[in-house]
């Protein structure tokens, strides 16, 4: 946990009410540990859309679909191409952005995010929300399809708090929180990027792409 539960329901209070098929995600996914990107964290990724107006977007990790429609209805311009390697969730995530009315906007691919898209893919915002020891292989991966000018969204990148207080990290998660470390830093020193970090959620970095 690395904000207060009092002061986020405060927040989560005051900002208008999600469509009932959002909530009905949420619930879904506490009720079967999927992970999605957490409500605070989700509002301020709409902000930065709402302020950016990127035509495309990707989005390296699915799920059920949850944080594409976030996506889709905070940039309703912009076409979203999003990955996952999970069919089953992938199938869910189909019905899902069709049911919120997106789906022609949205491409939806059964794809291993590791191998990376072909160069004719462009893109005006990345968001990554998928396996986070691979989180510098999909920088790396998909940076060269970020347009100059264009934002990468990371979440997860605090993840409870525990990159700053490894020692509490189980021995199971610290190879992860090592390797989420090393990320944060690379964003921080990588020469094409500028990089802030939100701690909201579970951590959000938001590097923008220099022109050159």
């Amino acid at each position: 946990m690395i904000t207060h539960p009092a002061i986020d329901d405060y927040i989560a209070g005051l900002v208008p009410e999600r469509s009932e098929l959002l909530a009905r995600l949420e619930k879904e996914a506490a009720a079967e540990n999927i992970p999605i990107v957490q409500l605070p964290a989700a509002q301020v990724m709409r902000m930065l859309l709402l302020l950016h107006r990127p035509q495309s977007i990707l989005e390296v990790g699915t799920a059920i679909g949850y944080s594409t429609i976030w996506l889709a209805e905070a940039a309703p311009e912009a076409r979203i191409v999003t990955l996952d390697i999970d069919e089953e969730r992938l199938t869910r995530a189909r019905a899902n952005v069709a049911e919120a009315g997106v789906q022609d906007r949205v491409e939806i691919l059964l794809r291993d995010a590791t191998l990376g898209l072909p160069d004719s893919y462009q893109f005006d915002c990345l968001f990554i929300d998928a396996a986070k020891g691979q989180y510098r292989a999909f920088l790396d991966l998909y940076l060269p399809l970020l347009r100059e000018g264009g934002l990468v969204i990371s979440d997860n990148v605090l993840f409870r708090g525990l990159v700053a207080t490894p020692e509490e990290a189980t021995k199971r998660q610290r190879p992860m929180i090592d390797k989420l470390q090393a990320f944060n830093k690379h964003l921080v020193e990588h020469p094409e990027l500028e990089t802030t970090f939100i701690p909201v959620g579970d951590g959000l970095a938001v590097s923008l792409k220099k022109k050159k």
